[in-house]
Protein backbone atom coordinates (compact mmCIF):
# COMPACT_ATOMS: atom_id res chain seq x y z
CA UNK A 1 0.00 0.00 0.00
CA UNK A 2 1.46 3.33 -1.03
CA UNK A 3 0.65 6.60 0.72
CA UNK A 4 2.00 10.07 0.06
CA UNK A 5 2.00 11.09 3.74
CA UNK A 6 5.71 11.86 3.92
CA UNK A 7 5.74 13.59 0.54
CA UNK A 8 3.03 15.93 1.79
CA UNK A 9 4.97 16.52 5.03
CA UNK A 10 8.08 17.35 3.00
CA UNK A 11 5.97 19.74 0.91
CA UNK A 12 5.25 21.80 4.04
CA UNK A 13 8.94 22.89 4.19
CA UNK A 14 9.05 22.56 7.96
CA UNK A 15 11.57 24.30 10.18
CA UNK A 16 12.18 22.39 13.41
CA UNK A 17 11.10 19.02 14.78
CA UNK A 18 7.64 17.64 14.17
CA UNK A 19 6.13 15.57 17.00
CA UNK A 20 3.11 13.49 16.02
CA UNK A 21 1.00 11.60 18.57
CA UNK A 22 -2.00 9.48 17.58
CA UNK A 23 -4.51 8.10 20.06
CA UNK A 24 -7.34 5.72 19.16
CA UNK A 25 -10.50 6.07 21.24
CA UNK A 26 -12.78 3.15 22.13
CA UNK A 27 -15.29 4.24 19.46
CA UNK A 28 -12.57 4.00 16.77
CA UNK A 29 -12.11 7.75 16.32
CA UNK A 30 -8.60 9.12 16.29
CA UNK A 31 -7.12 12.07 18.14
CA UNK A 32 -4.00 13.41 16.44
CA UNK A 33 -1.71 15.82 18.27
CA UNK A 34 0.87 17.68 16.18
CA UNK A 35 3.58 19.85 17.71
CA UNK A 36 6.33 21.72 15.88
CA UNK A 37 9.31 22.65 18.05
CA UNK A 38 12.73 24.21 17.37
CA UNK A 39 15.52 21.79 16.54
CA UNK A 40 17.89 23.79 18.76
CA UNK A 41 17.14 23.13 22.45
CA UNK A 42 18.65 26.53 23.38
CA UNK A 43 15.68 28.27 21.78
CA UNK A 44 13.17 28.54 24.59
CA UNK A 45 10.82 31.13 23.06
CA UNK A 46 8.71 28.41 21.44
CA UNK A 47 8.31 26.17 24.49
CA UNK A 48 4.78 27.45 25.16
CA UNK A 49 3.47 26.71 21.68
CA UNK A 50 0.32 24.57 21.93
CA UNK A 51 -0.07 21.43 19.82
CA UNK A 52 -2.59 21.23 17.00
CA UNK A 53 -5.34 18.73 17.80
CA UNK A 54 -7.47 16.90 15.25
CA UNK A 55 -10.27 14.47 16.08
CA UNK A 56 -12.28 12.29 13.73
CA UNK A 57 -12.52 9.01 11.93
CA UNK A 58 -9.61 7.73 9.88
CA UNK A 59 -11.48 8.63 6.69
CA UNK A 60 -12.15 12.19 7.86
CA UNK A 61 -8.52 12.67 8.83
CA UNK A 62 -7.33 11.22 5.51
CA UNK A 63 -9.45 13.77 3.67
CA UNK A 64 -8.81 16.86 5.80
CA UNK A 65 -5.59 16.44 7.79
CA UNK A 66 -3.13 18.17 5.46
CA UNK A 67 -5.58 20.89 4.50
CA UNK A 68 -6.11 21.57 8.20
CA UNK A 69 -2.46 21.65 9.26
CA UNK A 70 -1.04 23.52 6.28
CA UNK A 71 -1.56 27.15 7.34
CA UNK A 72 -0.87 26.72 11.11
CA UNK A 73 2.23 24.61 10.53
CA UNK A 74 3.64 27.09 8.00
CA UNK A 75 2.99 29.97 10.39
CA UNK A 76 4.62 28.10 13.29
CA UNK A 77 7.54 27.10 11.08
CA UNK A 78 8.11 30.73 10.10
CA UNK A 79 7.92 31.73 13.78
CA UNK A 80 10.53 29.12 14.72
CA UNK A 81 12.77 30.21 11.84
CA UNK A 82 12.57 33.79 13.11
CA UNK A 83 13.41 32.64 16.65
CA UNK A 84 16.40 30.66 15.37
CA UNK A 85 17.62 33.64 13.33
CA UNK A 86 17.19 35.92 16.34
CA UNK A 87 18.98 33.46 18.65
CA UNK A 88 21.91 33.16 16.22
CA UNK A 89 22.17 36.95 15.91
CA UNK A 90 22.02 37.29 19.70
CA UNK A 91 24.82 34.75 20.18
CA UNK A 92 26.92 36.52 17.55
CA UNK A 93 26.32 39.89 19.23
CA UNK A 94 27.36 38.46 22.62
CA UNK A 95 30.58 37.07 21.15
CA UNK A 96 31.50 40.32 19.44
CA UNK A 97 30.54 42.39 22.49
CA UNK A 98 33.03 40.62 24.76
CA UNK A 99 36.16 41.64 22.77
CA UNK A 100 34.77 45.20 22.47
CA UNK A 101 34.35 45.41 26.26
CA UNK A 102 37.88 44.11 26.76
CA UNK A 103 39.23 46.71 24.32
CA UNK A 104 37.31 49.47 26.06
CA UNK A 105 38.59 48.41 29.45
CA UNK A 106 42.26 48.18 28.37
CA UNK A 107 42.35 51.12 25.98
CA UNK A 108 43.44 54.64 26.90
CA UNK A 109 42.03 57.87 25.47
CA UNK A 110 45.09 58.19 23.20
CA UNK A 111 44.50 54.71 21.76
CA UNK A 112 40.74 55.07 21.44
CA UNK A 113 39.21 54.34 18.04
CA UNK A 114 36.22 56.58 18.75
CA UNK A 115 37.94 59.78 17.61
CA UNK A 116 39.46 58.32 14.45
CA UNK A 117 38.25 60.60 11.62
CA UNK A 118 39.17 58.07 8.90
CA UNK A 119 36.79 55.44 10.28
CA UNK A 120 33.42 55.54 8.53
CA UNK A 121 30.29 55.10 10.65
CA UNK A 122 28.34 51.89 10.27
CA UNK A 123 25.36 52.12 7.96
CA UNK A 124 22.48 51.74 10.39
CA UNK A 125 19.94 51.32 7.60
CA UNK A 126 21.68 48.56 5.67
CA UNK A 127 19.98 45.18 5.80
CA UNK A 128 21.78 42.74 8.04
CA UNK A 129 23.10 39.59 6.33
CA UNK A 130 20.60 37.54 8.34
CA UNK A 131 17.78 39.74 6.97
CA UNK A 132 18.89 38.96 3.43
CA UNK A 133 18.95 35.24 4.20
CA UNK A 134 15.53 35.45 5.85
CA UNK A 135 14.10 37.31 2.85
CA UNK A 136 15.59 34.75 0.46
CA UNK A 137 14.14 31.90 2.54
CA UNK A 138 10.75 33.66 2.66
CA UNK A 139 10.77 34.14 -1.13
CA UNK A 140 11.73 30.49 -1.60
CA UNK A 141 8.80 29.36 0.62
CA UNK A 142 6.44 31.63 -1.34
CA UNK A 143 7.64 30.34 -4.72
CA UNK A 144 7.37 26.71 -3.57
CA UNK A 145 3.84 27.28 -2.26
CA UNK A 146 2.74 28.92 -5.50
CA UNK A 147 4.25 26.04 -7.52
CA UNK A 148 2.36 23.50 -5.39
CA UNK A 149 -0.83 25.54 -5.82
CA UNK A 150 -0.33 25.51 -9.59
CA UNK A 151 0.06 21.72 -9.55
CA UNK A 152 -3.01 21.22 -7.34
CA UNK A 153 -4.99 23.59 -9.57
CA UNK A 154 -4.10 21.42 -12.56
CA UNK A 155 -5.33 18.35 -10.64
CA UNK A 156 -8.59 20.15 -9.73
CA UNK A 157 -7.75 19.92 -6.00
CA UNK A 158 -8.92 23.42 -5.28
CA UNK A 159 -9.53 23.04 -1.53
CA UNK A 160 -5.96 21.87 -1.00
CA UNK A 161 -4.65 24.68 -3.20
CA UNK A 162 -6.64 27.25 -1.20
CA UNK A 163 -5.23 25.84 2.04
CA UNK A 164 -1.69 26.28 0.67
CA UNK A 165 -2.17 29.97 -0.21
CA UNK A 166 0.42 32.11 1.59
CA UNK A 167 -0.87 34.71 4.05
CA UNK A 168 -1.23 38.09 2.34
CA UNK A 169 -0.14 39.84 5.55
CA UNK A 170 3.11 37.87 5.55
CA UNK A 171 3.75 38.84 1.92
CA UNK A 172 2.40 42.40 1.57
CA UNK A 173 4.17 42.95 -1.76
CA UNK A 174 2.33 39.91 -3.19
CA UNK A 175 -1.03 40.59 -1.47
CA UNK A 176 -2.96 41.41 -4.66
CA UNK A 177 -1.59 38.33 -6.42
CA UNK A 178 -2.47 36.09 -3.44
CA UNK A 179 -6.00 37.52 -3.16
CA UNK A 180 -6.61 37.16 -6.90
CA UNK A 181 -5.37 33.56 -6.87
CA UNK A 182 -7.59 32.82 -3.84
CA UNK A 183 -10.66 34.24 -5.58
CA UNK A 184 -9.88 32.28 -8.73
CA UNK A 185 -9.50 29.02 -6.80
CA UNK A 186 -12.71 29.59 -4.81
CA UNK A 187 -14.66 30.21 -8.04
CA UNK A 188 -13.25 27.02 -9.55
CA UNK A 189 -14.11 25.08 -6.37
CA UNK A 190 -17.70 26.39 -6.49
CA UNK A 191 -17.98 25.45 -10.16
CA UNK A 192 -16.63 21.96 -9.47
CA UNK A 193 -19.04 21.45 -6.55
CA UNK A 194 -21.96 22.62 -8.71
CA UNK A 195 -21.00 20.15 -11.45
CA UNK A 196 -20.67 17.33 -8.94
CA UNK A 197 -24.14 18.04 -7.56
CA UNK A 198 -25.64 17.90 -11.03
CA UNK A 199 -24.19 14.45 -11.62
Amino acid sequence: MKTNFFEQLAGLSLTGNLHLNIHTAENGNLTVSLLLSPSDPKITGAKNLPPLLFKGSATELDENFFAGINAPVKETSAFIANLETYQAALEKAKKTAKPEKEKAGKGTPENSDEDDPTEEPADLFAAAPDDKEAKAEKKKRYDEAMQQIKELNGQMKYKEAIALLPDAEEYPDKATEIKAKGEELRKRQQTLEALQQEV
